[in-house]
């Protein structure tokens, strides 16, 4: 399949990096369907979640131990059965980021990943049970004092 991105114009994606979200992504409610490709820049891979219908949305997403090595998301039993899997280990986490002009000032948030089902196809965006998660997570900000690392 060819998908329009906004970052690389016309993308090859393979049928299996093709995910239903039927709730949508929250904000994108409309936006039922979409690809996860990557992109190696220098030895850096970058991964993306994009409309498959439309150059936006397009989410630049981290696997949430990429950022948080003990990164451990409590999801419930009926969050389980809505991603159609049957543990935690049937599906990827991403953590969708926002960077502003500084990528001292990312932001992902860790609090509310994409959950994927390779299996079936399945994507949607979860509540974490996990209290201390953020929804806007800051990796390069020293916790108390608000200063980049």
């Amino acid at each position: 399949m060819i998908v329009n991105t906004r970052d690389f114009g016309p993308v090859e994606i393979a049928d299996e990096s093709v995910y239903e979200f039927p709730d949508g992504i929250y904000g994108f409610e409309d936006v039922t369907e979409f690809a996860l490709f990557s992109r190696q820049i220098d030895d850096i891979t970058l991964i993306y979640l994009q409309s498959t219908k439309d150059s936006n949305p397009c989410f630049f997403v981290f696997e949430p131990w990429d950022i948080v090595p003990d990164y451990a998301p409590v999801v419930s039993f009926e969050d389980l059965k809505a991603a159609e899997a049957e543990t935690i280990d049937d599906l990827i986490f991403l953590s969708i980021a926002t960077i502003p002009d500084s990528i001292k000032e990312m932001s992902v948030n860790i609090k509310s990943p994409v959950v994927l089902n390779p299996k079936t196809g399945r994507g949607l965006q979860l509540i974490l049970q996990n209290p201390g998660y953020q929804v806007r997570y800051q990796p390069f900000i020293k916790e108390g004092d608000g200063t980049s690392c």
